[in-house]
């Protein structure tokens, strides 16, 4: 190798071996528990990440150069000049594009989102909202921090939010839109941003559950509550739907297993999400909560056998019955594919205790897998 790099150039090379040997770590074990930990009466909601209330961990799918580079410009490894000349990357400022979610780096490099670059300050902490992402589907909010105050630098950003209430168009978010007389809420949850002071808010409808479906434009008030800060914070954000010819399909092909009726109703393709709707149906006096079905998940697959990450998964049973509505939210398609494969599965618990997963020789969660609820679907758009 030269000797006669430049200071500059110096850098670059060590920040390329640092981005070789950064390891990208993923808290498996977490991210498969979160799917149980927070059950309802009568809802059941799973998501790959933690919500608002509980500790974020960082075991996104982002690629390991994603990873390092955040690790880098994040800490004091390099000069700040090297960190001046990194943030002129195109995306290097991008909460979106810093995620870990494959769709929210999608929206920020094709211009699917909107810059607000809105913001509420109270007490020496000012709380912005630079992004915005809406897709029909789900909602994504960047949210950042900027203080020079410790009692508000010492904790992660979701932790030092204490309650987050959402209006539309001056309604609350789950009067309007959640379905009436139920106990079906409209939950957000959050994910990592681009480092502490900055995390992702994100939350979608409930109209496949009997809920109502967001507008494809309004204006969405966040109130948000911060300990030791008597006034909540309040950002009104104008909010429109970014992707256009979302592609949504209607199967309702059906499969059965034991005395499981399954049925594949919805798939709904955008450049940003991949989700799906599904049904399952117990026999009569059946309850969901006593049942397999309660423990069932999916992997979705293209043509080509590529795996899609699960961003979210929130399932509803009306009165603890014995049917189960589920919508499960995928990372987007980086081509359209020709047919895709939903497979069904259940993790292993241990025999002698069910609070923890079998584990395979790869040290994660064993699987069992029902063939007979394995779906393939042509898409013809």
């Amino acid at each position: 190798m030269s000797t006669h790099l430049k200071p500059e150039d110096k850098e670059i090379e060590q920040l390329q071996k640092l981005i070789r040997n950064t390891p990208l770590q993923v808290d498996l074990i977490d991210r498969t528990m979160e799917r149980y930990s927070k059950i309802k009466t009568r809802r059941y909601n799973r998501s790959s990440f933690r919500s608002k209330r509980v500790r974020n961990t960082f075991f996104g799918t982002s690629a390991a150069l994603v990873m390092a580079f955040t690790l880098v410009v994040s800490t004091r490894f390099i000069s700040p000049t090297m960190a001046a000349s990194l943030k002129q990357i195109p995306g290097m400022n991008s909460i979106f594009q810093l995620a870990g979610d494959l769709g929210l780096q999608t929206a920020d490099e094709k211009g699917l989102l909107s810059k607000p670059n809105l913001s509420d300050t109270h007490d020496g902490l000012t709380l912005s909202v630079p992004e915005v992402m809406f897709d029909g589907t789900r909602v994504s909010i960047a949210l950042e921090r900027q203080t020079t105050d410790k009692r508000f630098l010492n904790t992660e950003l979701p932790l030092l939010l204490d309650d987050l209430i959402f209006s539309i168009n001056g309604e609350e978010i789950n009067s309007s839109y959640a379905p009436k007389n139920t106990s079906n809420s409209i939950d957000s949850y959050t994910i990592p941003g681009k480092n502490s002071n900055s995390t992702i808010i994100q939350f979608s409808d409930l109209r496949n559950q009997g809920g109502k479906s967001f507008p494809d434009k309004f204006d969405l008030t966040i109130s948000m509550s911060v300990s030791g800060i008597k006034q909540p914070f309040k950002i009104e954000i104008p909010v429109e739907k970014n992707t256009k010819n979302n592609l949504v399909f209607t199967p309702s092909l059906k499969r059965e297993y034991k005395n499981i009726d399954y049925t594949l109703e919805k798939v709904e393709l955008t450049p940003i999400t991949t989700s799906i709707t599904t049904r399952i149906k117990l026999p009569a006096n059946s309850k969901i909560s006593s049942s397999l079905a309660l423990w069932l998940s999916y992997e979705i697959y293209d043509d080509k056998g590529k795996q899609l990450n699960l961003i979210s998964n929130n399932g509803w049973s009306a009165t603890d019955g014995n049917v189960l509505i589920n919508d499960s939210r995928f990372e987007a398609f980086i081509s359209l594919p020709k047919e895709i494969t939903i497979k069904v599965y259940k993790d292993i618990l241990k025999k002698d205790d069910k609070s923890k997963f079998e584990l395979g020789k790869d040290g994660n969660p064993k699987k069992e897998y029902f063939p007979d609820l394995e779906i393939t679907y042509p898409i013809n758009p």
